[in-house]
C-alpha cells in the first residue's frame, strides 16, 4: 500500500513551471488540443482510464476536459488538500488571529508538548521525522470521523520531535494545523476553511466520502476547474499571496526549492513556480492521483486520474504538461 508519496523533486525544476486551469465560454486557446493529447497519452502509458484536466492562463479559465468522465465531476484531491489548509492558515494570520511564530502547543493547550511553530509545520520542518498516518489511512477511509485532533496530540509529544528540523514530508504536520485552525476559529475545520478560502475564491468544495477523516492533509473534494481557480486566487497573477510568496514561511528542500503553505516552490526570474502531487493508493482500491501546478508564464494546470502511479510517472506527467505550456 502506498499513500501520499513524497514529493517528486525533479518536477518542474528544469523548467520555469506549469499550470492547469478552469473553463469558460471563450475562443479556444490553440494549446487546449495539445494539452488534451499529451494528457491522454500519459494516461494510457500510466494505466489510467478516467481523468480530468483544467487549464487556466493569466488568471482566466481556458478549458476543463474530461477523459472517460465528466469534466465537472468533483474528485478527491488527495494531498492537494494541503494547500487549502496552508492558505487557511495565511488568512488567519492576515486577520490577526494567528502568527507564524506561534507555537501549536500553546494554541492547543498542550503545556508539555514540544514547542513547534506554525511556520515549521507549514514547511514540513517541524522535526516530525516519521509519518504515522500512512497505514491507518487505509482503515480510516470511508469514515468521516475527524482524525486530526488526536494526531495533533500524539505528534507534538516531545519524544516524537527530532532535533533535525530539515525538510521531511509528513501528513502529521498538516493534521496539527487542522487542529490549530479549529482551536483558533472555534469551529470545525471544514467550515473554517471553506469560509476563509473557498468562498472568497468563488469555488466550492467539501470533504470527500472516501477521505474526509483526514481532511486537512488529504480529504477535500472539488472539481479540477475549481481547484485551479482556488490556486490562481491565492498564487496566480492577481493572487492575494503572490507578491509575498518568497517571504512567507517555508522550508528548504534542495537549493532553490522550498515547501510552504501546502505547495512545493521554486523561485524563478519573475516569480515563483508552485506545484504538488497527491495520491491515494489502497490495497483493493480505490486508487487515484492528482496534480496541480502554476508557472510564472501564466499557465495553471490541475489534473486528476484513476490510477496509482509511480514517481517516474509523475515526473513524466509534469514533463508532458511543460512540453505543451512552453512550446512556441
Amino acid at each position: 500500500m502506498r499513500l501520499f508519496p513524497l514529493i517528486v523533486l525533479c518536477l518542474s525544476l528544469a523548467w520555469p513551471g506549469a499550470v492547469y486551469a478552469q473553463p469558460v465560454e471563450a475562443p479556444e486557446d490553440p494549446k487546449v488540443a495539445d494539452f488534451r493529447a499529451a494528457f491522454a497519452q500519459w494516461m494510457q502509458d500510466a494505466g489510467a482510464t478516467r481523468g480530468a484536466l483544467a487549464l487556466r492562463r493569466d488568471g482566466q479559465a481556458v478549458a476543463a476536459l474530461g477523459l472517460g468522465m465528466e469534466a465537472d465531476r468533483p474528485v478527491d484531491l488527495a494531498s492537494l488538500s494541503k494547500a487549502i489548509t496552508g492558505v487557511c492558515i495565511a488568512r488567519l494570520v492576515e486577520d490577526g488571529a494567528l502568527d507564524y511564530a506561534d507555537h501549536a502547543r500553546a494554541i492547543l493547550n498542550l503545556a508539555h508538548a514540544a514547542p513547534v511553530s506554525i511556520a515549521a509545520l507549514l514547511g514540513h520542518g517541524s522535526g516530525l521525522r516519521r509519518d504515522h498516518t500512512q497505514g491507518p489511512m487505509a482503515v480510516w477511509r470511508n469514515d468521516p470521523t475527524p482524525r486530526w485532533p488526536r494526531i495533533a496530540r500524539t505528534a507534538l509529544a516531545r519524544d516524537r520531535i527530532s532535533a533535525d528540523t530539515s525538510y521531511y514530508y509528513s501528513n502529521e504536520n498538516y493534521a496539527v494545523l487542522g487542529a490549530v485552525i479549529e482551536a483558533v476559529t472555534g469551529t470545525d475545520y471544514e467550515t473554517a476553511c471553506r469560509d476563509r478560502v473557498l468562498t472568497p475564491a468563488g469555488v466550492t468544495g467539501q470533504g470527500s466520502a472516501l477521505a474526509s477523516g483526514y481532511l486537512p492533509w488529504g480529504g477535500w473534494e472539488m472539481t479540477v476547474a475549481d481547484y485551479a481557480a482556488f490556486l490562481d486566487d491565492s498564487f496566480g497573477p492577481e493572487g492575494w499571496l503572490t507578491d509575498n510568496i518568497a517571504t512567507l514561511p517555508r522550508t528548504r528542500i534542495v537549493p532553490d526549492v522550498y515547501y510552504g503553505h501546502g505547495l512545493v516552490q521554486r523561485d524563478h526570474a519573475g516569480g515563483t513556480n508552485l506545484w504538488h502531487f497527491g495520491a491515494l493508493c489502497f490495497e483493493g482500491g480505490p486508487n487515484l492521483g492528482s496534480y496541480a501546478v502554476h508557472w510564472t508564464n501564466g499557465w495553471t494546470v490541475t489534473a486528476w486520474y484513476d490510477a496509482c502511479v509511480t514517481d517516474d510517472d509523475m515526473a513524466r506527467l509534469d514533463r508532458a504538461m511543460i512540453g505543451v505550456a512552453f512550446a512556441r
